[in-house]
């Protein structure tokens, strides 16, 4: 009997995803646990494995259809007997890491893993690569493969993922945006003293607000905003591939070196293309900085279905008034919130943004935790 090929369930919020290529072809034998398809959602890359050794009948679906959650992709004829010719069994890589050993032409189990148990990672694949080829010819693929991150050809999926969900998120939420202005000084001199980024600063000091204003810890459920018992921060890492949100989980709990590094490690494996769709959920408030980019100020879209997301800019040498009346020279950042108008006022907005800001002009608070 033949046995259905659907779109699986990963994540509870996503509807649809696109099918990105068939493995294997129609006709031919596959093993127990070899790949047959490639799904895209929400910037997440989905294998879909055999669950059983036997033949791909018929494909119903072609590369690039969008599917629905749960429809029928194809038709699979399980072989009774397993007489299938031996396969090896499957090499435990990531995603990134076989992308481009299949761009390379280079084979799988020819490569050494040293991620967790053995998995290969994508400067295994460089690291083989490169001992294998002649110098000249390394450097020819390093140049060619520069060139394709530069351009939009590397990230144009996940790019179109993101602009899918961004523009359910403006058409469904109504934002309202406040900005404030923060004196960064002691933020600076901690930095420097410390070992610590401006956004470590900032996420501690996003953990501490939002335990002082919980509402802004709420996920809108279709008629209401819930609050959410755990403070897990999204944070918005940008990278060759795209822009991707690892989650710092039960932020509430943790320290601000705790909190460092957690999002030194996540950035890295978002960089490296090794995140897991794990590390990218459950998300309950979101900081984007575009500091470091030199951005003096913007505005975020927020992602569905949290309340609120911290967009944070450059920070500048600006004119202000001391405490003496006299003018002075202070760094100066802008904090701009949006917020889902349906759970969240320019009150409430207000109010947050200057608890934020009394963390942030001093730090001290935040480095005795």
């Amino acid at each position: 009997m033949a046995i259905e090929i659907r779109v699986p369930q990963w994540d509870k919020e996503i509807s649809s995803a696109q099918l990105r290529c068939w493995r294997v072809a129609e006709g031919i034998p596959v093993a127990r646990g070899e790949i047959l398809a490639e799904l895209e959602g929400d910037a997440v890359i989905i294998e879909v494995e055999a669950t059983v050794a036997g033949i791909l009948s018929r494909c119903l679906v072609a590369a690039g259809d969008t599917l629905k959650i749960g429809q029928l992709m194809a038709y699979f004829i399980p072989d009774q007997d397993e007489a299938i010719s031996a396969v090896p069994p499957r090499i435990s890589a990531t995603l990134a890491a076989r992308k481009l050993a299949r761009e390379l032409n280079f084979p799988l189990d020819q490569i050494e893993g040293t991620g967790p148990g053995g998995r290969i990672v994508l400067p295994d694949v460089e690291h083989a690569y490169s001992d294998r080829m002649p110098a000249a010819v390394v450097v020819s693929r390093d140049l060619t493969h520069q060139a394709a991150a530069a351009g939009s050809g590397k990230s144009v999926k996940v790019k179109r993922l993101l602009a899918r969900k961004m523009e359910e998120a403006w058409k469904t939420i109504p934002h309202c945006y406040t900005t404030m202005s923060v004196d960064m000084t002691d933020v600076i001199r901690f930095r420097k003293d410390l070992g610590f980024t401006i956004n470590d600063f900032v996420l501690a000091a996003t953990a501490q607000a939002l335990q002082e204003h919980p509402w802004f810890n709420s996920h809108w459920n279709g008629e209401q905003g819930v609050e959410q018992a755990d403070i897990n921060l999204s944070m918005a890492v940008a990278t060759e591939l795209g822009l991707f949100q690892p989650v710092v989980l039960h932020c509430e709990q943790l320290s601000l070196r705790q909190i460092s590094e957690q999002a030194r490690e996540l950035s890295l494996l978002a960089n490296s293309g090794e995140l897991t769709r794990e590390q990218m959920e459950g998300g309950t408030f979101t900081v984007s900085n575009m500091g470091m980019l030199g951005v003096e100020s913007f505005t975020a879209i927020i992602t569905p279905p949290q309340a609120a997301v911290l967009a944070v800019g450059t920070i500048r040498g600006e004119v202000i008034v001391d405490e003496q009346g006299e003018p002075a020279v202070a760094p100066i950042t802008r904090l701009t919130l949006s917020t889902d108008h349906r759970i969240l006022d320019g009150a409430d907005a207000a109010g947050f943004l200057d608890t934020l800001k009394s963390y942030l002009e001093a730090p001290i608070i935040l480095v005795g935790d």
